[in-house]
């Protein structure tokens, strides 16, 4: 496939994505391969046949009738297992200033089958997604900074959901504002043909609170069945968070985040991913790392991974050791971005959002040509 423009992704009004591309690469992780593994799950489930005995019933019979993995068999993390974050870096992602298509349906599909242990991309696909469902993408493309998550990559997993059979009409990008889609280079379409994509616009229901605050969730994500989130890993210094990632991601999603900033945010973000309209329906996290943003939203370091895990909170602690190790080898002070978001990566995983310990987390990484 030959590298996509940013007028050839405005051509794909098929699946109403623009395009907006940027950079070249660097790998970040190597330092965390250490951390442990565990065995992959089984396409398959053996039927069990419990004995008799109550000394014997400790140890199930495996018959040879295997069944199909149930979705809740695949999406697991701690502490029923190690939750399992997986790097895939691509050195040919980037050509110059453009994104490669193929490299990204390379990473993507390398990325799922690793994580859910099904060896067929489509298939991984498939166990997550109905094809009956809504899906939601909650993207990051807040206007005052030059990075936001990227649409070439979106137009990949979008693609991947209607290969996986979800209809195009069923999914839905989406971030606060139309105007702030729109301005990191996508295609706005509310009700054409292919994929949608718009903004929450003011639109939000006032049902849930955050401590005593009163607070309204975006209606985009409130009609929709299931949730992918794909931030952008970047420093956030102005409100005290330290990094934005996958927790971070949604201060778009809700009324009031100028509400929850510098103190406030250490407690707030956490419980605003532990409401029950995030937390439930969030499937899949795709943390785009194609650029890892260093400072003010308008510099970056070159890169060339993306992350995928179910576990919101190993996903961003592990995005918090590739942001201070970049930054320590550019000179940049580390503890302001670690302080803060350690405090809030502790609190989330006091609320059973996940785990935020390197003990506790399957790291998995593979580097693709």
């Amino acid at each position: 496939m030959t590298p996509l423009s940013r007028k050839d992704f405005l051509r794909l009004a098929a699946i109403g994505l623009g395009a907006v591309v940027g950079g070249r690469f660097l790998s970040a992780c190597e330092s965390l391969t250490s951390l442990p593994a565990t065995t992959q799950t089984s396409i398959l489930i053996p039927s069990v046949t419990p004995a008799a005995t109550p000394e014997a019933s400790r140890i199930p019979t495996i018959t040879s009738t295997p069944v199909p993995l149930q979705r809740r068999d695949i999406i697991k993390f701690f502490p029923r297992v190690p939750s399992r974050v997986v790097h895939t870096h691509h050195r040919g992602v980037w050509d110059r200033d453009t994104l490669q298509p193929t490299a990204l349906q390379k990473m993507l599909d390398a990325s799922i089958t690793k994580l859910t242990g099904i060896p067929d991309a489509i298939s991984a696909w498939q166990a997550l997604f109905a094809p009956t469902e809504r899906i939601a993408i909650k993207v990051n493309t807040l206007q005052y900074g030059s990075f936001w998550t990227h649409v070439p990559l979106v137009m990949a997993v979008a693609e991947r959901l209607q290969a996986a059979g979800v209809p195009a009409g069923q999914i839905i990008v989406y971030d606060r504002s139309s105007n702030d889609l729109s301005g990191a280079g996508f295609a706005i379409n509310k009700d054409g043909a292919g994929v949608r994509c718009y903004g929450t616009d003011l639109k939000y229901e006032t049902r849930w609170k955050i401590g005593e605050t009163s607070i309204g969730l975006s209606n985009i994500l409130l009609s929709c069945d299931a949730l992918i989130d794909m931030p952008i890993l970047k420093t956030h210094s102005m409100d005290g968070a330290g990094m934005s990632f996958a927790l971070k991601n949604h201060y778009g999603t809700f009324n009031q985040p100028q509400n929850f900033h510098g103190d406030k945010l250490l407690q707030g973000l956490p419980a605003l991913n532990a409401l029950a309209p995030i937390k439930e329906r969030t499937r899949l996290i795709i943390g785009d790392a194609l650029k890892i943003v260093q400072d003010s939203w308008y510099s970056a370091f070159e890169s060339d991974f993306i992350c995928m895990s179910f576990d919101p909170v190993a996903h961003d602690a592990l995005g918090l050791q590739v942001l201070n190790k970049l930054q320590a080898a550019n000179g940049i002070a580390t503890e302001p971005t670690r302080m803060r978001a350690t405090e809030w990566l502790k609190n989330a995983a006091a609320l059973g959002l996940g785990t935020d310990q390197m003990a506790n987390i399957d790291f998995l990484e593979e580097t693709l040509s």
